[in-house]
């Protein structure tokens, strides 16, 4: 008698029993995770700026999609190049199929036809894929070639009672919210992406498909400019959620200039202040701990907060552990947790 579980890659009209499936395995009875719509399903899977969809798939003839292992394919800047690598996300096995076929389970071989289909150097293919893999941590070191990259270590301030005090910021700078990021944003990272060794890249495409028209939260966009020229100086990224603690405030992403203080400064300031109106608990973000603005933040009343989080990659293209922990920019927008 034949498998009636095909592995393979997606294939247009998956997306319904994927959904369907997916609710499955991540929506809870008390809401606290609420079933995906199709409007979101297509926002994350089909409206990347890649264009590509990666998902290898376990398909059964009479009941659908059982299993899954998807990356969201993103542009990356690597060493002056232009690259694809792959967040890892909404990985399952419906609990009835975990032990179905051969050892070791379908989990490990939809993510084996995942590498095969999706990974390479050829123009679309994913270089690595990365994610937060804390329950699938051990099987996927074992059997998918996971590596441990780092902690991720938050910086957070919680807020005083009676609100974060008003910073003194520079008289020539000004930050406003936006509801869309610019083409002066394009040029702000083709500006920056050259002290990067590694980043996602964050030009004006990515930063508003990830946030201005996002599905699963409100991100509010922000902008410091100088106030005589009108120049973009850096950019940030608010939202608030229930992330390592109930009503936590975020600055989710950022882009700035390394050596711009008084940017810095003007940005954090902004963010302090819409955390006092928005009567949350603390206000955190999060840089690798070699960045130098890991201290920075720190210098200027943030502290240290260790999570059981940590940042893993599976490589297809390998160039080493060290190159990764040492080299790769990154803040918490570029997980899908916040």
């Amino acid at each position: 008698m034949t498998d009636p579980v095909e592995i393979r890659g997606y294939r247009t009209g998956d997306e319904h029993s994927l959904l369907t499936a997916y609710n499955k395995a991540f929506a809870t009875a008390d809401g606290k995770i609420k079933p995906r719509s199709m409007e979101h399903w297509r926002w994350k899977y089909l409206d990347n700026p890649t264009g590509q969809v990666h998902i290898a798939l376990a398909h059964h003839r009479e009941h659908g999609v059982v299993g899954s292992y998807a990356t969201l394919p993103l542009r990356v800047w690597i060493k002056g190049e232009q690259r694809i690598c792959g967040h890892s996300i909404d990985l399952f096995v419906l609990p009835e199929w975990r032990r179905h076929g051969a050892r070791p389970g379908l989990f490990v071989h939809c993510g084996q036809k995942h590498s095969e289909i999706y990974g390479g150097r050829a123009t679309g293919q994913m270089e690595f894929s990365y994610g937060w893999a804390v329950p699938n941590w051990r099987i996927g070191q074992k059997y998918l070639n996971y590596e441990n990259i780092r902690d991720w270590d938050f910086l957070f301030r919680e807020v005083p009672t009676g609100g974060f005090p008003v910073r003194n910021i520079s008289t020539g700078l000004t930050v406003g919210e936006v509801s869309r990021f610019g083409a002066d944003v394009d040029a702000l990272w083709d500006q920056e992406k050259q002290t990067l060794p590694m980043a996602v890249v964050r030009d004006s495409s990515y930063l508003n498909w990830r946030y201005a028209c996002a599905h699963d939260r409100k991100y509010r966009l922000f902008e410091c400019r100088e106030k005589n020229t009108g120049k973009l100086r850096g950019i940030c990224v608010y939202t608030q959620c229930d992330f390592l603690f109930p009503n936590t405030a975020f600055l989710v992403d950022w882009l700035c200039p390394v050596d711009d203080d008084a940017t810095m400064v003007a940005m954090v300031a902004v963010a302090e202040q819409t955390a006092n109106t928005g009567g949350v608990n603390a206000l955190a973000t999060l840089f690798p701990q070699l960045d130098p603005r890991f201290l920075k933040f720190q210098r200027i009343g943030f502290m240290v907060l260790g999570t059981s989080y940590f940042l893993v990659t599976a490589s297809i293209v390998d160039r080493g552990t060290l190159f990764y922990r040492e080299q790769w920019y990154h803040t918490c927008g570029d997980s899908d947790l916040v």
